[in-house]
């Protein structure tokens, strides 16, 4: 009988997990917006240099594996499946995905308003400047190490499991096998889940609200579920088509993200753009 390649305990314990969190988010809402803004303000205070130093000695860890011998490692063999259009709108909207439309244009607003961007001096020009860190080169720096290491574990070493913990096994050796491989792949999917969710949360609000505009509709939560089930099952089939089926998606996503562009700064009146922004500033200081 052929073994299963699923592994249940990496599977279900997230799972249950993230179950159990939003359960108690729902019956102790206060408390766990406490709780999490406690949490929030810790990282940032205490943790926030830390992850800047990180960041930036991962955008440079990129940029050595670009430019030295180990950029010359070819991951893969034979002809390529794709165009490199194909593989650029799938490195493009893995990357980004439908923050940029929403979250990117207003974030800095967001930071406008906080203590600590005031503190600094000039909160127009701080609150601009804190968005690179996620739009700018050090968030690809991330993505582009965390790939390289995945292909060539898959592709260069031959291996056929993709897990996180796997990628480790070089410095960690059989121990990826027990129970530290476990924690680290559980604290991998419930990054992933986390990620997802973050994604989700922004990007699901604008949905809803861009449908209800256009259409004319009530924007509820029956119109919030309805757009959560579509974007499950397209995302779901395109996993079940493989690498061709998010090929396409990303394509057809590109485009119109493209067209949209075009029709902003075409169609737009840029004037009137710039003085809501502005009159949204004011409002927020």
């Amino acid at each position: 009988m052929k073994k299963s390649g699923i592994d249940y305990f990496v599977t279900i314990v997230p799972f249950l997990l993230v179950m159990s969190l939003v359960l108690l988010f729902f019956i102790f809402p206060v408390q766990a917006g406490h709780i999490l803004g406690v949490i929030r303000a810790y990282l940032n205070n205490s943790l926030g240099i830390f992850y800047l130093i990180f960041g930036l000695f991962i955008f440079l860890l990129s940029l050595y594996i670009a430019f030295s011998k180990y950029g010359n490692i070819k991951l893969g063999s034979g002809k390529k499946e794709h165009s490199n259009f194909a593989w650029g709108t799938m490195m493009f909207t893995a990357g980004l995905a439908a923050d940029i439309l929403f979250y990117s244009l207003c974030e800095w607003m967001l930071y406008a308003n906080e203590d600590r961007i005031s503190s600094l001096g000039d909160a127009t020009l701080w609150s601009a400047t804190y968005p690179l860190f996620h739009w700018g080169p050090i968030p690809w720096g991330f993505y582009v190490v965390l790939a390289s290491c995945f292909g060539f574990m898959l592709h260069v070493r031959k291996r056929n499991r993709a897990k996180y913990s796997e990628g480790l096994r070089v410095l960690m050796g059989s121990h990826v096998d027990g129970l530290f491989g476990k924690i680290v792949d559980l604290i991998a999917v419930f990054a992933l889940i986390a990620g997802t969710a973050t994604t989700f949360s922004l990007a699901t609000p604008l949905l809803s609200q861009t449908v209800a505009r256009l259409f004319s509709i009530p924007n509820n939560n029956i119109l919030t579920i309805t757009i959560l089930l579509v974007t499950c099952i397209i995302y779901s089939a395109c996993a079940y088509l493989g690498i061709d089926g998010v090929s396409k998606l990303a394509s057809c996503c590109t485009y119109l993200f493209f067209a949209l562009l075009i029709y902003v700064f075409l169609a737009v009146d840029m004037e009137s753009l710039y003085l809501n922004l502005d009159l949204a500033l004011w409002a927020i200081l």
